[in-house]
């Protein structure tokens, strides 16, 4: 037989809060480029693909329109291989590897926060409009991110 209490509601609740649900982005902003009126989507969480996936010769900056960044880790790649290569010290090898990898991971880490932002802002650069840009979550989401619109 079940319990009756565990379909009550207890006293003294109000069911289910929502401040936190005020200050929440939505999972993702879209953008209409002005000509054409194509549109693409930008998630507003982490970006999984840039941080799992850069060090793959940077081959999501670059899809994603950010050969700056790309190149950035292309760079990183031809340091590990002249650290690889240079004929140095085990000690000496062994610590500019340790710090190119470590390099590695702050970049990775560090575009898995910011990379949907960085496109974000690459996007309006080249002429795309935030669509919907009066929706409360959409605004949400300029002033966190200082899209400037």
């Amino acid at each position: 037989m079940a319990r009756a209490s565990a379909t009550r509601k207890r006293p003294g609740t109000r069911g289910p809060t929502t401040t936190g649900d005020k200050d929440k982005l939505p999972p993702a902003i879209r953008f209409k480029r002005k000509l054409g009126g194509q549109e693409k989507s930008v998630s507003t969480g982490f970006a999984w693909d840039l941080f799992l996936f850069t060090g793959l010769f940077g081959a999501p900056l670059f899809w994603r329109r950010l050969p700056q960044w790309g190149a950035a880790v292309l760079v990183l790649w031809l340091l590990v291989i002249v650290a690889g290569s240079v004929r140095a010290s085990t000690e000496a090898t062994n610590v500019a590897e340790l710090v190119l990898f470590a390099l590695f991971l702050v970049l990775q880490v560090g575009l898995g926060f910011f990379g949907n932002r960085l496109m974000a802002k690459t996007l309006l650069s080249h002429g795309w409009v935030v669509d919907q840009p009066n929706d409360p979550g959409t605004k949400r989401v300029i002033q966190r991110w200082g899209l400037a619109t």
